[in-house]
Order: structure tokens, then C-alpha cells, then sequence
């Protein structure tokens, strides 16, 4: 195992580094904070008060599931956003239902440039426009899975056909996305994109959930893998009637265009595989109301009589989530 332990970010110019602010210190905020601070730009934390004592005691610590180099950074960690917080940029990396709690601190803090969403909602965006302004918001998403450990330790992987999406409209998230060594798609609609990413996302946890959220327990399940497949695209010819932008075209070949049973073996070879795990079930575990939050903003763009085999599996949704109440 590489390890590489880091005390403060290396030398560079002044004038090309930027003070960013990530709100979140799961997976992707503590990805993205390391990667960034790397890259020579000030960085600090905001975390929770047991993860923001975890990561002044031993620092954000990241390790490459592919390549198992790991990564030490210590970073100046807040518990809160003040309201005099100035910076260039912030990363808001919250779940989706958490999005309502940090926005008053958002709104307050004025002194911030940039507010880039790197969140799973599906909503749309225009209540965020109008809060923080449609020039300071960007919306985008992480092309990163991984999970946490007990010992604060986040194991991540760079999704091959999914790379982190940036509206195309600010080329300077885009660039600074890149300098960290990041792939990244500039999307010209980026609403559309989370649409159909939700759709896709609701219809493989809820096969999950209808399989004991154990992802090999999923692939051995041809028929639920079926099922899913179906559902994502019923609800992707719901949004192509509407005439939204077509998915990514890594993800929609193997979705929709390849014949069913290749697809089908496809993603049961996946799911069998540690990345089943890497990608959906571990986080479908860990944010079951994440996933109820999406459920609830899919209904609200398809409709049950466009797409019912996706209507069953958001249905599977909401009973693990009620499982718990």
C-alpha cells in the first residue's frame, strides 16, 4: 500500500489557488477536499461535531480502492458555515433530504463566490437559483462512489462510465474540477441529467431493497435485474417523451440499447462484483432517506401509468425505508 501523509497542501501559485469551503465531510466532501488541496488550494472542512473531532485528530484520509494509494491531509475543520465565511467556492456535498438544513447558512453567507450542489436531488433547481442567485449556483455531480470506515478512513473509486458532471455554463468549475485530476462532462442541462440519474438510481436500490440491499443477492436475482433494467426504462422514455436530454451515452447503451439479456448479464456481473457493493448497496444502507427524498421527486416527473414496473420498485423504496418507523 502507497501511503502518502500530508500536513498542508503543496506550493503554488498564489494567484491560481482558490479558498474553497466544502460543507460535508462524508465520501465525496472528503474526496473532493483532499484531491482539491492537493492541487495547491486552501481548503477547509465543515463536518458534523464527531466526524469534525475525527478529522482534527487524524485528518481526512482517502484511499483508491483500484490503485490502494492512500492519502493523509489535514485541513482546518469547522462544525458550522458562519456567516462571514468568505471564499471562492463552496462544495455542498449534503444528502439530498439535508439540503433544506444548510441553506439558511448558504443564503447568510454572502461573502462566497461560487455554491456549487454536488447533490443527488431531483427537484429541479430553481428554488436554489432563487435563494443564492442564478450566477453564484452551480449544479453538478460527483463521478466518485466509496464508502466510510469506523476509523474515518474513505475508500473510493472514480466511476469509469460516469464522470463527474458540471453544468456547462461554469467552465471555471469545470477547469478546477480537472487540475484535481478529476474526469469531468460539462452538461449543458444538468436538471435533466439528475432526472435521469434518479430514475436509474430509484430502480436499482429498490431491486436492492427488494433483494435484502445485498448486491449479490441482486445478481443472483436475474429476474429482479430484469425488472430493474425494464423500470429505468420506462422511466427514460417517460423523460424522452418530454424531451429532455438523452442520458449519458456510456450508461444508456448498456441500459436501453444493448439487447435485454446482455444487459441483464451486464449488470448481474457488476453487481457480483465488489463494486456492486462500492457503487449502490453501500449507500442505499447507509441513506435509505436519500433514496425515499428521490422516490418522492421522481413521482412528481413520471407518472405511475408511464411507468409502472419503476412504480413497483419506488414503491419497494418507501417500505425499506418504513421498515425503520
Amino acid at each position: 500500500m502507497k501511503r502518502a501523509n500530508t500536513s498542508k497542501p503543496e506550493s503554488g501559485d498564489d494567484k491560481s489557488r482558490k479558498n474553497i469551503v466544502v460543507l460535508g465531510a462524508g465520501v465525496q466532501g472528503t474526496v473532493f477536499a483532499v484531491r482539491l488541496a492537493q492541487r495547491c488550494n486552501n481548503v477547509t472542512l465543515i463536518a458534523r461535531k464527531d466526524r469534525a473531532q475525527q478529522l482534527r485528530q487524524f485528518g481526512a484520509t482517502i484511499q483508491n480502492v483500484e490503485t490502494s494509494e492512500t492519502t493523509t491531509t489535514f485541513l482546518p475543520v469547522l462544525e458550522s458555515l458562519p456567516s462571514s465565511c468568505s471564499a471562492d467556492l463552496c462544495l455542498v456535498t449534503v444528502r439530498r433530504e439535508q439540503i433544506a438544513t444548510v441553506l439558511a447558512d448558504l443564503v447568510r453567507a454572502t461573502a462566497i463566490r461560487r455554491i456549487v450542489f454536488l447533490v443527488n436531488h431531483a427537484n429541479g433547481s430553481e428554488s436554489l437559483f432563487a435563494d443564492l442567485g442564478r450566477s453564484r449556483t452551480v449544479i453538478a455531480f460527483p463521478g466518485i462512489a466509496g464508502t466510510g470506515s469506523e476509523c474515518g478512513i474513505v475508500r473510493y473509486v472514480e466511476i469509469p462510465r460516469q464522470a463527474t458532471a458540471v453544468e456547462s455554463g461554469a467552465p471555471d468549475v469545470v477547469s478546477l474540477f480537472r487540475q484535481a485530476g478529476l474526469r469531468v462532462d460539462a452538461v449543458t442541462d444538468m436538471d435533466s441529467w439528475l432526472r435521469r440519474h434518479a430514475v436509474f438510481i430509484t430502480a436499482i436500490v429498490g431491486a436492492l431493497y427488494g433483494n435484502g440491499c445485498d448486491a449479490g443477492r441482486l445478481a443472483r436475482n436475474r429476474g429482479a435485474v430484469r425488472g430493474f433494467i425494464l423500470a429505468a426504462r420506462e422511466g427514460w422514455a417517460a423523460l424522452d417523451a418530454k424531451g429532455a436530454p438523452s442520458a449519458p451515452l456510456a450508461l444508456r447503451t448498456i441500459l436501453c440499447w444493448v439487447p435485454l439479456r446482455f444487459s441483464v448479464e451486464y449488470w448481474c456481473k457488476l453487481l457480483a462484483s465488489s463494486r456492486g457493493d462500492l457503487y449502490f448497496a453501500g449507500h442505499a444502507r447507509h441513506a435509505p432517506r436519500e433514496m425515499e427524498s428521490l422516490a418522492a421527486d421522481v413521482r412528481t416527473f413520471v407518472s405511475e401509468m408511464q411507468a409502472p414496473r419503476l412504480y413497483e420498485l419506488l414503491g419497494a423504496v418507501d417500505r425499506w425505508v418504513g421498515r425503520d418507523l
